[in-house]
């Protein structure tokens, strides 16, 4: 009856007080992980959507620009080669032409020094963008369409009816897209046999020309935009140098130029395009103002991108210096290779 007695007991004991005090020091530890690991996820997923949410405009206007470019066209044709152009000797071959051009290059050669920074592009392509709707009635319509980063203001895009002084301009680096209307085609006003020229964009982006309504030529598509780089290539310079434009210069025309008929780029596309864009968010771009009184005008140094040969390094070099500010510039990165469409390279050596 004794030993029946001390079993039940046994079997009835309770925890103690130690060790229920263990047991919630530990479950307090491990609620404290999940707490903090929850919010370690969540603030992670929360800087991510902010960054996101922060380069969506330059984004759009990243895929935007690269899906045009893809649709550049030359619509190249053979004719009779005559000697010293001149159409009353005897043709002595036939030679490859086109009434349209594609060119590639730093902004401060193809455009002016000091406003342009980096690299710009500037082709035709059937982008059927015209200001008359009695255009709408025909197929793909022809345009002039161009890229390029401008320092500038958004004084033109204040509201009139805003009272002078009650907005302040805000200076910002640009990515500016060139797209006259299909009615200010100037491309076959060139003369393209006896001179070489970029009269049928040059002007006009410089200018800030028009048309006869008042809409601009250009118009920008990305603020904070601080470095555009333009590589075209063969699609052999996926694994050898590039050879095609190894200063970042291309240029359809170039064979009137150099006066060389058999340049390699003479009215042909080049097939691959790799395109990087450097945006930074509009927080750094006002912290620099706050710091430099304006934003500076060597945040992309010239020396950079003169050389395809040099690109990582360049690359490496503007992150660089981007990071070395206090507090860091928060930017971003964009980079993709853009296959051009009606791209047909053929070897220079079988023209004449």
């Amino acid at each position: 009856m004794n030993i029946s007695k001390k079993r039940t007991l046994t079997s009835n004991r309770a925890f103690t007080l130690l060790e229920l005090m263990v047991s919630m020091v530990v479950l307090s530890l491990i609620m404290l992980l999940v707490f903090r690991m929850l919010d370690s996820t969540t603030r992670t997923w929360s800087n991510a959507q902010a960054r996101i949410s922060t380069f969506k405009e330059a984004r759009v206007a990243f895929e935007g620009m690269t899906r045009r470019i893809s649709q550049s066209m030359l619509n190249t044709y053979f004719d009779y080669q005559y000697p010293g152009n001149n159409q009353n000797q005897r043709p002595r071959g036939y030679e490859r032409k086109s009434d349209l051009h594609f060119i590639s290059g730093k902004g401060e050669d193809l455009l002016a020094a000091g406003r342009y920074p980096t690299h710009c592009v500037f082709f035709q392509a059937p982008l059927s963008f015209s200001v008359d709707p009695n255009n709408k009635s025909f197929g793909s319509l022809l345009n002039s369409w161009g890229y390029y980063i401008e320092r500038n203001t958004d004084r033109d895009q204040i509201p009139e009816f805003f009272p002078s002084g009650t907005l302040q301009d805000r200076e910002r680096y640009r990515l500016m897209e060139f797209r006259p209307p299909t009615e200010n085609l100037k491309v076959y006003a060139s003369d393209l046999k006896t001179r070489y020229n970029t009269d049928w964009f040059k002007p006009d982006v410089t200018n800030d020309e028009a048309t006869e309504g008042g809409r601009p030529f250009s118009i920008a598509i990305a603020e904070n935009i601080i470095a555009l780089i333009i590589e075209p290539k063969n699609s052999n310079a996926i694994e050898r140098a590039n050879l095609l434009a190894p200063e970042y210069e291309y240029d359809s025309r170039r064979y009137q130029k150099k006066k060389n008929a058999k340049d390699p780029t003479k009215h042909q596309l080049p097939p691959l395009i790799e395109v990087t864009m450097v945006a930074m968010d509009e927080r750094s771009a006002l912290r620099l103002e706050q710091i430099y009184g304006t934003l500076p005008s060597d945040l992309v140094p010239p020396k950079l991108f003169q050389e395809v040969s040099d690109y990582d390094e360049d690359l490496k070099e503007l992150k660089e210096k981007l990071d070395t500010f206090r507090p860091p510039i928060t930017y971003r990165v964009f980079h993709e290779t853009v296959g051009i469409r009606a791209s047909k390279f053929s070897d220079p050596d079988l023209q004449k």
